[in-house]
């Protein structure tokens, strides 16, 4: 029954020949029957279906394989990501995924950090500063005691000795330029602005790509549960375990598919009176949480004034370390109280289940950059009196106070790093593992009440997203800040293993994967250009100090690309690039822009437009399909009364 030559596999009867390529055997219509046959005898055979299967002499397979065995123990967590794809499925997978994509980020930033900024400022001189000029900027009462600090603290809080690393802005002192060729001012300044606005704009075309293909998968165009249920299944999927796995995410499917369309037929049944009393209590739940949010960055801004306010006092070493990681200590309050908050309110506004988790999402994700931009607007009104008394910043153009204020803000983005990751060491030894511990070994009331801690996917990539986005904050102020990150990262994937392989369950709502990659890439967007945008602000507004730094003969960081361009650049490119950075230019550039943006509205419209018409056609294709049948079958039925020869009526299953 079966033939097997170099290519081709024939399959089935004598009356239904079907030759089946083996590299394209689930593409074909052949009979379950037969793919089993023909799946034991390639197992058997020792076949693979690839396609330089064919091409490779037999010799050659055993070096080969050795070969991709070699090249795969490179691939950093491989195993582990498959151990957990096969055991917890593709979306929790998908967040160790995210884990070793942020790595190798970090990986690339240091790299282009080391080459293009540290080596250069090791190999090249340093020149001394003009005391006489710096010295009107200088106030010698701010010095404080941080020397006599144990070193411990000082490497939680950046001071000290660290303050004096190429951690931060401060070591990285004005250079001698020895030739044309090369600038380490141009490469400080342009290589974190660069990196930051080519992963800026592949994170956006990325959620773009995402959000497109999403909007055709829209509640009128996904799949039937009939079709799941009778089509959905992987025959692939032979281990029992990979078995239970799969049908229990065939069960949170269809459960969800169900809830979703009860809330619809539910929602269609509304009264007008009941639409009306519930848009007046979303607006009410809303107006709360817009409240709640409001006053955790009310605090989150006397919590950063306090903090810098400090620096004036001496006290107590632990006192001061509590006193200057105050602010991370609120933003994580923050970050804990409000999202159980937002679950439970959410509940009372009438949404429906997905719309419930993509609206707390949102308000979480807000919650978190909300925090990181109260921040940013505190330290630029205590540093160079944003919103603020002008007096302080009349001299020098930032508060004297802080004498090398990149400095600050690069130290106040390391301890934010750096509680981030104890925060989530402490959680995993003083709760979870106790959590979990209390749980297996009691079964009172209490503890099944508490039950087992779940997985929380989205509050875990929310978490992740945030330590990224405040390392892309201060990466100009803190260039080995990615290097930090790289090790907290490395710590956090087997951290976050153990804890998801012994210490919680998974959540029931789950995600696709395509969905997920759509949430990280939106997510990291918004939390770049969170940074981003005042990043630009310092760069081309702020001045930089005088006692330290690469730019302390200029007025703005940005002025040292100016002068290095206008000293490359003919006359005539130099005309050319003013009138493109002149507000003509800008005006032209943004019609341009939005003339780009219509077309692409309207080919989005018009393709939206499309796929309703066919949606339509291949309606009305089964309608006149069905409608003559029943046509057909009614002439049947006449001809059966008129004679008593007649054909075999049309089966009623036909016509449906």
């Amino acid at each position: 029954m079966n033939e097997k030559s170099a290519e081709t596999w024939t399959i089935g009867d004598k009356s239904r020949m079907t030759r089946v390529r083996c590299d394209d055997l689930r593409g074909n219509p052949v009979p379950m029957d037969d793919k089993r046959r023909l799946r034991t005898l390639r197992q058997c055979d020792g076949y693979n279906a690839g396609f330089w299967a064919q091409k490779r002499p037999s010799c050659v397979w055993p070096a080969w394989n050795k070969g991709e065995q070699v090249l795969s123990t490179f691939k950093l967590w491989e195993k582990s990501l498959v151990a957990i794809r096969v055991r917890f499925g593709s979306s929790i997978s998908s967040y160790f995924s995210f884990l070793r994509f942020l790595l190798l980020l970090n990986v690339a930033s240091i790299i282009l950090t080391t080459g293009l900024v540290l080596l250069p400022t090791m190999v090249r001189n340093k020149i001394g500063h003009n005391q006489s000029y710096i010295a009107p900027c200088v106030n010698s009462s701010v010095l404080q005691s941080r020397s006599l600090q144990s070193p411990l603290l000082d490497v939680f809080t950046g001071e000290g000795f660290m303050a004096d690393t190429f951690l931060f802005y401060g070591h990285y002192t004005d250079v001698m330029e020895q030739d044309d060729s090369f600038s380490v001012r141009l490469s400080y300044l342009l290589t974190p602005f660069v990196f930051l606005l080519i992963c800026s704009l592949v994170f956006l075309q990325c959620s773009v790509k995402g959000i497109t293909q999403r909007r055709v998968r829209s509640r009128h165009y996904r799949t039937s549960i009939s079709s799941k249920v009778f089509s959905g299944w992987d025959f692939c999927v032979r281990e029992s375990v990979r078995s239970t796995l799969k049908q229990k995410s065939f069960s949170d499917d269809i459960k969800s598919d169900l809830a979703e369309e009860y809330w619809h037929y539910r929602a269609a049944q509304h009264s007008l009176q009941e639409r009306a009393r519930l848009i007046v209590l979303r607006l009410f739940l809303n107006g709360i949480i817009l409240g709640l949010m409001g006053g955790s960055f009310y605090v989150i801004y006397l919590a950063t004034g306090e903090s810098q306010d400090y620096q004036e006092k001496s006290g107590h070493p632990f006192l001061s370390l509590l006193t200057q990681y105050l602010v991370p200590i609120v933003i994580s309050l923050v970050r804990l109280i409000l999202p159980y908050f937002f679950m439970i309110l959410v509940k009372f506004e009438g949404r429906s289940p997905s719309a419930e988790i993509t609206l707390t999402l949102i308000r979480c994700v807000f919650l978190r950059l909300g925090t990181l931009v109260i921040f940013l607007f505190s330290l630029g009104q205590k540093i160079m009196c944003l919103g603020g008394s002008k007096a302080p910043c009349e001299n020098c153009g930032y508060n004297t106070r802080f004498q090398c204020w990149e400095t600050s803000v690069g130290q106040e983005f390391y301890k934010l790093s750096m509680f981030h990751f104890l925060q989530s060491v402490v959680q995993f030894l003083f709760l979870q593992f106790p959590r979990s511990f209390l749980f297996s070994r009691y079964h009172c009331r209490f503890m099944r009440w508490l039950g087992k801690e779940k997985f929380l996917l989205s509050q875990n990539v929310l978490d992740t997203v945030y330590g990224q986005t405040v390392v892309w904050g201060g990466m100009f102020y803190a260039p080995l800040l990615p290097l930090l990150n790289l090790i907290f990262l490395f710590i956090t994937f087997y951290i976050k293993k153990y804890f998801l392989y012994h210490l919680c369950d998974v959540s029931p709502k789950l995600f696709r994967e395509s969905t997920l990659k759509i949430l990280f890439h939106f997510v990291l967007f918004l939390g770049l250009m969170t940074v981003y945008f005042p990043l630009s602000y310092l760069l081309t507004n702020a001045r930089p100090s005088h006692s330290c730094g690469l730019f302390t003969d200029y007025r703005t960081p940005w002025e040292a690309v100016q002068n290095r361009i206008s000293s490359i650049l003919p006359p005539v490119a130099l005309t050319v690039l003013s009138y493109f950075t002149s507000d003509i230019g800008a005006y032209c550039l943004l019609l341009i822009l939005c003339l780009v943006l219509t077309c692409y509205v309207s080919r989005v419209r018009q393709n939206e437009l499309d796929v309703e018409q066919l949606k339509d056609h291949l309606s009305n294709q089964i309608a006149d399909k069905a409608f003559l049948v029943r046509r057909l079958r009614k002439e049947e039925e006449e001809e059966a009364l008129q004679s008593p020869r007649t054909a075999s009526p049309i089966p009623s299953h036909v016509t449906d």
